[in-house]
């Protein structure tokens, strides 16, 4: 199956921090002005007229992203809540960064000794090829997701907002 990644949009947390939402609650985030210019200037790539499906993460910004490419191109689109950012068990952004360190550091591995729990490269991967499992019947697929898990199937180390990797992979 071809599947086009793309990473959401900038999103903007303002708001959920100033009420003090951490953890799960920040997925609740919206793009900001920028990630809307970024989701809109999307919409003019080639490749998303080659797709036969748009999927997305339910996570906000990923679906706020999804949105507009499906108001573009007209092409069916399916929420997958399964396909949501990598989980830190720990709340808070300084221990997401620090946890996403370790992680990069012992090459998507839990180690025994590590001091954050966290969602290893395999657990996401497994998460990711169950939850795609049904669209086996589809040539080609838009992912609207997350720089994590995308990582997981594309080498590049920086994966840039709204940024468009194709990718062939067997589900």
């Amino acid at each position: 199956m071809k599947i086009i990644f793309i990473r959401h949009g900038e999103p903007d947390y303002s708001l959920l921090e100033e009420a003090g939402y951490t953890g799960f609650g920040l997925d609740l985030a919206p793009l900001s002005e920028q990630g809307r210019r970024q989701a809109q200037e999307l919409c003019q790539h080639p490749l998303l007229r080659s797709a036969d499906l748009l999927v997305s993460s339910a996570v906000t910004r990923a679906l706020e992203t999804a949105s507009y490419v499906a108001c573009a191109t007209g092409l069916p689109l399916r929420v997958e809540p399964l396909l949501h950012e990598w989980q830190v068990y720990e709340t808070g952004r300084e221990n997401f960064e620090k946890a996403r360190s370790l992680f990069l550091e012992s090459n998507g591995e839990l180690l025994p000794n590590s001091p954050l729990q966290y969602e290893t490269a395999e657990e996401m991967k497994a998460r990711f090829v169950d939850c795609m499992a049904k669209y086996r019947d589809y040539q080609t697929v838009v992912l609207v997701a997350h720089r994590m898990l995308i990582r997981q199937f594309v080498p590049d180390e920086t994966i840039d907002f709204c940024q468009v990797i194709e990718c062939e992979l067997e589900i």
